[in-house]
């Protein structure tokens, strides 16, 4: 869950008593920077506000915009470094307090975002902030200060839905009966917002399904992905991953694999994670970032910006994105000495070139029952994107796209992909997890089979599940809806026979 950024202050508090030489000229030329800001000429704005910032040092309106541009162009690092300037010079000024928690969270700082969006909270109660702070206490494991955030939204007729369908999500044992009459009330009038309506049938399939009313749960579900189905443009989506997927083929071919062998960096400390959504790949990276010796820094996105230009076609260049690479996760927290798990499940699209310009890193291939990984990804309300996972025919589809890719991997770079499954690891955790390590090249350390235990943040789909010890009811989960998964099953072809 993310928060947005608060805009550029058009007119408000000043850090002293001090007022620019001409206030009035100052003032329209604030209201002039506001206007480029919110008619989007960001680069205008920040001009304008640069220069009102070194007429009035004081004067806190042209730095705070200045940091809001900088969030909102994504240089995440300097809009954080002008937040804390700001913070720590109006420790009052909740905007500032908020959008600080907002940058830590896009950088994975999930307790920063927690002390921030509390401060925010104390001193200015918006609604926006303590779903901010709900969701940076669910994501550090803080379930019952998340829920009590929640239950607080809850009592406001605007949050009300949205709160409960996130408490739900994170302990549909806290949702009580009179909670669910209430959802399932809201779920089926008509007159409920279409998105609102959606979250709470996702909310309510988790809910039932935990009661054990399996056949309510998955008509809830149904309902919820026919409902967002509707809204999405899946078709367009479709086509645009099978054109990303031809493109990969097409330009990783095995002169440019052999051209980047070994020139980007020497580095071990990255251990990639790539896979299918809601096929395990939560699980593979709380046991590695549970060893002493790695951090776990989730799903940054990182590589896929990086690579949006095209892969690198030179020595130089491969080198150049490395570190440019290597920086980013430095900005996420790698303390650069550490392994570290880059869990960006979509790298699957550049594997082979992963794996090319960084020879010692791992690269991990999680790997779970397909049609269960299909099953759990359509009880799956997500965050943003993922178009095409809201259909049972077009999750199989999909999948056999996924799986054509990490084939084309396979033939061009044999062996360079070490694959994990799920299953083995709730079969037998202890000695999966020994093999893990071992290809990671770690030493055996029992902490990892503590993982649920591990205070670090855990901001993905399965943030809850990873919290308790490994369990084995996800295991053909799917086998008791069979006939109802039908198209699933049909789309999977060879995958639904042969697992993984």
């Amino acid at each position: 869950m993310t928060s947005s950024p608060r805009p550029g202050l058009r007119r408000g508090r000043r850090g002293s008593p001090s007022e620019p030489a001409d206030p009035a000229t100052f003032s329209r030329a604030l209201d002039e920077a506001a206007a480029h800001f919110r008619a989007g000429r960001l680069d205008v704005a920040a001009q304008v506000y640069r220069r009102l910032e070194r007429e009035a040092p004081d004067d806190l309106r042209a730095p705070y915009s200045l940091a809001v541009i900088d969030l909102n162009q994504g240089r995440l690092e300097r809009a954080r470094a002008r937040l804390e300037a700001l913070a720590q010079r109006a420790p009052d000024f909740a905007p500032a307090q908020h959008n600080l928690a907002a940058v830590r969270q896009q950088l994975s700082d999930w307790a920063g975002a927690a002390e921030a969006y509390a401060r925010a909270v104390d001193l200015q109660p918006a609604a926006e902030s303590r779903v901010g702070l709900a969701g940076a206490l669910a994501a550090l494991g803080r379930s019952a200060e998340a829920i009590a955030q929640n239950r607080v939204l809850a009592a406001e007729p605007l949050q009300r839905w949205a709160a409960l369908t996130r408490i739900a999500l994170i302990d549909p044992a806290a949702v009580d009966d009179a909670d669910l009459a209430a959802m399932q009330a809201a779920a089926a009038d008509p007159t409920t917002e279409t998105g609102a309506r959606i979250g709470l049938w996702f909310a309510l399939g988790e809910v039932l399904g935990g009661r054990g009313r399996e056949t309510e749960a998955f008509d809830a579900y149904e309902a919820g992905n026919r409902a967002q189905c509707a809204r999405l443009d899946v078709a367009g989506a479709a086509r645009a991953n099978a054109q990303a997927s031809d493109q990969v083929r097409a330009a990783a071919t095995p002169e440019l694999i052999a051209r980047l062998r070994g020139q980007g960096s020497a580095t071990a400390a990255p251990i990639f994670i790539v896979g299918f959504p809601r096929s395990g790949s939560t699980l593979v990276e709380q046991i590695l970032a549970s060893h002493p010796q790695v951090q776990g820094l989730g799903e940054t996105g990182v590589l896929p910006r990086l690579l949006e230009t095209g892969y690198p076609k030179t020595a130089a260049a491969a080198r150049g994105l490395a570190v440019r690479y290597l920086e980013a996760m430095r900005a996420r927290g790698w303390d650069g000495r550490s392994r570290f798990v880059d869990k960006t499940l979509e790298d699957y699209l550049h594997a082979g070139v992963i794996g090319a310009l960084f020879p010692n890193a791992v690269i991990l291939h999680s790997l779970r029952d397909p049609i269960d990984t299909g099953f759990a990804c359509w009880r799956q309300l997500f965050a943003r994107g993922e178009e095409t996972l809201y259909d049972l025919a077009d999750i199989g589809a999909e999948y056999v796209r996924y799986r054509a890719i990490m084939n084309h991997w396979a033939a061009l770079t044999p062996g360079r992909v070490v694959e994990v499954s799920y299953e083995a690891l709730v079969a037998d955790p202890e000695s999966t997890s020994r093999a893990l390590l071992a290809a990671v090249g770690l030493a055996w350390d029992p902490a990892v089979l503590d993982f649920h235990t591990r205070r670090g943040a855990v901001a993905t789909a399965s943030a809850s599940q990873v919290r308790r010890p490994i369990y084995a009811s996800s295991v053909r989960r799917w086998a008791r809806h069979a006939e109802r998964l039908r198209p699933l099953i049909d789309a999977l072809g060879p995958y639904a026979r042969s697992g993984p």
